[in-house]
């Protein structure tokens, strides 16, 4: 946050400069991908380089039959005729170094991005755009250029190498070299390098596309005009997701998108602050989101531990009364009253009120407060209880079971929507034949239900109930596309002719709008029908019945609100929404609407406190938790993504978070931050805040574990906090609260655990900000020597190896009847020997070998006349080793000339340079090998060689010495810490 600007018009967007090390990881894989096509592919480009089995002859590769060179059964010397014929191509060699060089520039290039981008924080870059603008436009411009000159070369030298049969001309190939596994590697290498081409046309695309939005007229990015397209596009994705899961219970059929989202995308436009670009991107929202989570659970914590606090207090105040077994009458104590007894003494001495958490007016922290809790003791209480726990089932049943009991049992046709037994059914016979004994409801009768689901209309069923003697009217929850859409369009709406149709005071009182359509069409539906009217016919065994409107999620929304329409007809209606919307009518209305209403909500359930004005705190404490954060943000992501135990909650907040009067409020984030809260609060003056109606009993999990449930009296207040929990989702699920009311015991014994909280060294020193910098020499200039010395060490090792003059050999010819004579000198390097060449190729006697030099070219060992030894065989393994280790030390040494290397990267160090030298120094057994021994030759004669280091040994001596001048100065660095 926020993102980064490379030019003008050209930014990291969606990314902010704070993210980029996500690109690096992403590119990182993708380099890692490349490098196992590289490695390979270089060793096959080194060894047949080593060997000579590149060498071209008159142009002809090993493939072709025309390939005359040398024959690999007999030591042949070259003559001065084949010598101009000899040739070396360089076209892999300088693909694959081509290659290397972009690894390794593009690698470091990595390094010093991620590091940059873990400077500051979220909302402080402090200077991290200065050092990754540079970057980013060195990638561009520089970085770039390679893969771009790898392909074209790539292609070029397929093209040429392909020319004319691969250069056998009308002969048949001995092997395709399009099978080998350096072409297999070599194309997989140029086939990521084309992919990567494609950034330059996504950026062209970018630019044109941004070009055009800002030759378009200026109206159709207003406010306005977004909030429509925003708008389309959710009705429209509601559409194609219900077209696409060809679910009829999902809706969508009436799905319009004519306004139906209009309110919603208005209010979300303003939300998501669309006049005031605050440049919150996605990585943003979900470390504050986080980070948010645990601060709540902090203040949760920290209440909690103060409300024991209370507890034991009051305890202690309450000793001497722990043997009164009921509240005095009369004047007995003075000052006391029964309702004062009535909230602290039980018979059995146990309390009947308990002290909760609740959060202020702001939401912002908990405060401890006293409330009711639900009692045996208290008849109304036990008499709530009851008829909550039995009539959750039929919010419950009303989802699914109505309607398969409907077709199973009652021959409702699967297409039908509506059941409705035929006039001339008597109750006689709705009773006998519309129980729902097979669902478990042995003395309930199914006596009309709706299933269809529609923009207005939702599915609802009426039930007699003859246990309690009651109609049930019992409404369907949140399911398909068209609830969504109902869910969405919260706004206040006024309630003034609603009132006057049906019989109620509305002037002036306002309610949730799409639960009020959903509410008047139940109401309509009911009329129609003349359900109601005919259960309460002076005829009908059911007119004392009482009548009771159930409901769950957005079903008990609109059962409060359609309860509210009915009650003028029916004074003595009760209502049971269970886990409702949070946002039904305003404060006046909820007040009286506890004669007839109970809500009942679970733990931490998101939706009773979904509102606009919470929504908007939520946002706000979003926000002043981002601006807090004072650790980069890699960090803290890092952070937020491992569990937090309780008893570290606290110490690792801290170590996250600054306090609220240690932000820099003069940041631009903080400008535009109180520019937004100026304009939103501006707009929330003209709003009316709408809460849960009715008495509420809040269920609180005291366990942890969802075994153990306490139910108290709460207040509507207290839901003015959207609770970012685990738990926030699940709780809203209706068959656990079904359960948990059925089971739920009364004056149960509950106990507050507080763990104590593990402070962690909050007054450490912060640690150190590491920035890699290419060359700045953190260590000081020993890095830089010591990368001096590496690279000459490492360059020196690879010469040794490559070269065919690693020993001078001289032999001593004895023949099997005892004549000794001087058998041909030559070079003989780890891999290959050196080819020898005329000195006067007018006078040339190829058997006097005073009349031969050596030659430039180096010819692989003869398998036909020398077998390969153990020790000349960990010779090369050993040099090969060296190379590789090495390149691993020169690559830690480079890092550490670009940032300051922990004190474990040093230890490794060393380690790594140390085992360069020492297989540096192993690899000299090959003068022990075959090479420098004795060899039985064809025809019977010995040779016995003696074998001195020539040029390409010596340089493997000063390579070992090296890695030794390396070592010493990586122990150097180590001292210094």
């Amino acid at each position: 946050m926020p993102a980064l600007t490379i030019f003008r018009n050209f930014t990291t967007r969606p990314f902010a400069g704070d993210d980029l090390q996500l690109i690096c990881f992403v590119l990182g894989t993708y380099r890692l991908i490349q490098l196992f096509c590289l490695i390979p592919l270089a060793v096959i480009t080194l060894v047949n380089r080593f060997k000579g089995n590149d060498l071209l002859y008159n142009g002809y590769g090993r493939w072709c039959p025309q390939y005359e060179l040398l024959s690999d059964n007999e030591f042949i010397s070259l003559s001065y005729e084949d010598r101009q014929k000899v040739t070396r191509p360089s076209s892999q060699y300088l693909f694959t170094m081509l290659a290397a060089i972009f690894m390794v520039v593009d690698i470091a290039w990595m390094f010093a991005v991620w590091s940059a981008a873990s400077v500051g924080t979220p909302t402080q870059p402090k200077g991290r755009d200065k050092i990754l603008r540079p970057l980013i436009i060195f990638k561009m411009f520089v970085i770039n250029f390679f893969p771009v000159a790898l392909v074209v070369y790539g292609i070029i030298k397929t093209y040429n190498s392909r020319a004319n049969n691969y250069g056998c001309g009308n002969f048949p190939l001995l092997y395709d070299p399009d099978a080998t596994p350096a072409f297999v590697l070599f194309s997989i290498l140029l086939v990521t390098y084309a992919l990567e081409l494609l950034v330059f046309p996504t950026i062209a695309t970018n630019k044109i596309v941004k070009f055009t939005r800002g030759h378009i007229a200026s109206e159709r990015y207003s406010t306005q005009k977004r909030g429509e397209r925003l708008e389309m596009c959710l009705g429209g994705l509601m559409k194609c997701f219900s077209v696409l899961l060809n679910n009829p219970n999902l809706g969508g059929k009436e799905l319009k998108n004519k306004g139906e989202l209009k309110d919603f995308a208005s209010n979300l436009m303003g939300f998501a602050n669309n006049d005031t670009k605050l440049d919150i991107v996605l990585s943003d929202m979900y470390i504050g989101a986080k980070m948010l989570a645990r601060v709540q659970a902090e203040r949760r914590l920290l209440a909690i531990q103060r409300l024991q606090q209370t507890s034991n207090q009051k305890k202690t105040e309450r000793e001497d009364k722990d043997n009164i077994v009921e509240a005095p009458t009369g004047d007995a104590i003075e000052g006391a009253t029964k309702k004062d007894y009535r909230r602290t003494l039980k018979k059995d001495g146990k309390r009947r009120s308990v002290l909760t958490l609740q959060t202020s007016e702001r939401g912002k922290e908990y405060v401890v407060v006293e409330k009711d809790v639900l009692s045996s003791d208290n008849k109304n209480d036990v008499d709530v209880l009851k008829e909550v726990a039995h009539y959750s089932i039929y919010a419950e049943y009303v989802y699914w079971h109505f309607r398969l009991v409907a077709i199973e049992h009652f021959a409702l046709g699967k297409e039908e929507t509506r059941f409705l037994p035929s006039s001339d059914t008597t109750w006689d016979l709705i009773r006998e034949k519309f129980s729902l004994t097979s669902i478990g409801l042995d003395e309930s009768l199914l006596v009309y239900a709706s299933f269809h689901s529609g923009l207005a209309s939702t599915p609802y069923a009426v039930i007699v109930d003859e246990v309690k003697e009651t109609v049930v009217i019992a409404i369907r929850g949140t399911i398909s596309m068209e609830d969504w859409v109902i869910d969405l369009q919260y706004v206040p709406s006024p309630l003034d002719k609603v009132g006057d149709i049906c019989g109620f005071d509305g002037k002036g009182r306002l309610c949730h709008k799409g639960v009020l359509t959903r509410a008047k069409w139940l109401y309509n539906d009911l009329k129609k029908y003349r359900i109601l009217k005919q259960l309460y016919a002076d005829d009908s065994p059911y007119k004392e019945h009482n009548l009771v409107v159930v409901g769950h999620s957005l079903g008990g929304g609109c059962a409060q609100v359609l309860s509210l329409l009915l009650r003028p007809s029916f004074p003595g209606l009760k209502c049971y929404a269970y886990e409702p919307p949070g946002c039904i009518f305003d404060d006046e209305f909820c007040s009286k609407s506890k004669e007839w209403i109970t809500s009942i909500v679970r733990g931490d359930d998101v939706v009773p406190r979904l509102t606009q004005p919470n929504l908007e705190t939520l946002r706000d404490e979003f926000f002043d938790v981002t601006a807090q954060i004072k650790v980069p943000k890699i960090k803290a992501f890092y952070d937020v993504r491992n569990p937090c135990p309780d008893s570290h909650l606290v110490s690792r907040n801290a170590n996250m978070l600054c306090k609220k009067a240690q932000i820099d409020r003069d940041t631009s984030f903080s400008e535009k931050l109180r520019v937004l809260r100026n304009e939103r609060a501006d707009k929330n003056r003209e709003s009316t805040k709408l809460y849960i109606a009715g008495k509420i009993i809040h269920l609180v999990d005291t366990t942890g574990d969802e075994t153990k449930y306490v139910p108290y009296w709460a207040s509507r207040y207290e839901f003015n906090q959207v609770v970012l929990s685990n738990k926030m989702l699940s709780d809203h699920s209706v068959p656990p609260l079904v359960q948990i009311l059925k089971n739920l015991k009364l004056d149960e014994t509950h106990e507050v655990l507080v763990q104590e909280h593990v402070v962690v060294n909050d007054e450490e020193d912060e640690e150190e900000v590491r920035v890699f910098i290419c060359f700045s020499n953190p260590h000081g200039k020993i890095s830089f020597i010591v990368l001096v010395f590496c690279f000459a060490a490492w360059i020196t090792n690879i010469w040794s190896n490559q070269g065919c003059k690693f020993v001078s050999r001289t032999t001593i010819i004895t023949s099997p009847n005892g004549t000794i004579s001087p058998g041909p000198g030559m070079s003989a390097g780890m891999w290959a020997y050196n080819l020898r060449e005329c000195i006067d190729p007018n006078s040339c006697d190829f058997d006097n070998f005073n009349d031969l030099q050596e030659s430039e070219f180096c010819q692989p060992y003869p398998l036909g006349l020398i077998e390969i030894d153990a020790n000349t065989k960990a010779g090369r393994a050993f040099a090969s080793l060296a190379n590789f280790i090495g390149f691993i030390g020169l690559g830690l040494v480079l890092f550490s000339t670009s940032m300051k290397l922990r004190k474990q990267s040093c230890v490794a160090l060393c380690v790594v340079l140390f085992i360069s030298c020492l297989v540096g120094g192993l690899q000299f057994l090959f003068l022990h090998g075959v090479m420098c021994g004795r060899i039985e030759l064809v025809d019977g004669d010995m040779a016995d060689a003696t074998c001195t280091l020539s040029e390409n040994g010596y340089a493997a001596v000063a390579a070992v010495v090296l890695w030794f001048v390396s070592l010493v100065g990586s122990g150097v660095m180590l001292y210094t810490y």
